[in-house]
């Protein structure tokens, strides 16, 4: 696998703190100072991108020129390409360290984070420390195997809103429609209490997910709680989820890759952009109109409903799956 490149600056003690823990890890990297050489325009576009942060965590806010250009009060009122080329002129504008690789941006380090990240991309080689071994010798215990199932890394984009709101998420392979839409649900931050359907273009199928009931009568032919996604995933490469028939929210579902070592059992969101509109507020042009239409009342109810969202709570929650079984 390609090495993670190590954005970092050599006088900096929380990028000396995250080095040494790589190292503690076994994770190879290919470092980068960012003080000898800025990163590009370009590639402040990527990396922003793909990680699904606002462009503001790419800045090092408490760092001296920060302070010195008073940035705190101009980047509110500096478009992205503006901020993208004041960020590449001097590499100590620039948050660190930045860890970046083919699936994820991390920005600054919190050990928590790294840890996930590189779990889930299978990444640590460090065994684990021996245990101090009892005083009478018990026979060895044989070993565990690791988990190494195939799973989907899926990008969800909500349709017709602006600005984006979109997650990326791995979902293990074994499961229905109807555990599919469940996570698509969490991973998206929907309550959960519609109903939602999938349309597969490809094979002109529509699957129903009514998580409260069992007539299949409801159903017709497919019923989301018999039909698996190895059945379709990933010949249906993109797909529709539609949340609540009355307010019709749609989702465009990607499959971006197939992982056939993913190494857990629950699905994970990697990435996100923008949080999602509350539940029963008209659809993505109901909410669009009402938070242009300057109605104090709807302001208020918005603004009561409204969630941020938050993907270390998500995917906590996300930790609860178990297939075959809802939560």
């Amino acid at each position: 696998m390609k090495a993670p490149l190590f954005l970092c600056y050599s006088k900096c003690a929380t990028c000396r703190k995250a080095q040494k823990w790589l190292d503690a890890q076994g994770v190879s990297v290919k470092a980068r100072d960012v003080a000898a050489k800025n990163p590009t325009e370009d590639e402040l576009r990527v990396w922003h991108k793909r990680s699904g942060l606002p462009l503001k965590k790419f800045f090092n806010t408490s760092g001296k020129k920060y302070k010195e250009m008073k940035l705190k009060d101009k980047l509110p009122n500096m478009s992205e390409d503006e901020q993208y080329a004041l960020l590449a002129t001097d590499g100590l504008l620039v948050k660190r360290p930045i860890l970046i690789d083919d699936d994820a941006v991390l920005v600054g380090f919190k050990e928590a984070d790294w840890q996930h990240h590189f779990s889930i991309d299978g990444l640590l080689t460090t065994p684990p420390k021996p245990e101090t071994p009892p005083v009478k010798k018990e026979p060895p215990k044989a070993a565990q195997p690791r988990v190494a199932i195939r799973a989907y890394q899926l990008k969800i984009t909500l349709r017709g809103m602006k600005p984006a709101v979109w997650r990326r998420c791995f979902v293990p392979e074994d499961m229905t429609f109807q555990e599919l839409a469940d996570i698509l649900i969490r991973v998206m931050g929907w309550s959960g209490s519609h109903l939602s359907a999938f349309e597969m273009p490809k094979s002109g199928l529509n699957i129903m997910a009514n998580p409260w009931s069992d007539d299949e009568e409801q159903f017709g032919d497919h019923n989301g709680k018999t039909v698996k996604l190895a059945d379709y995933l990933p010949d249906e490469q993109k797909f529709i989820f539609v949340y609540d028939m009355g307010d019709n929210w749609e989702h465009e579902v990607v499959v971006e890759k197939v992982r056939e070592d993913y190494p857990s059992l629950q699905p994970v969101v990697l990435q996100y952009e923008g949080d999602c509109p509350p539940d029963d507020s008209g659809g993505v042009w109901g909410y669009m109109d009402l938070l242009k239409s300057g109605d104090e009342d709807a302001k208020a109810w918005l603004a009561s409903c409204s969630v941020p969202y938050d993907m270390n709570e998500v995917n906590a929650k996300l930790k609860e799956f178990q297939p075959g079984k809802r939560k």
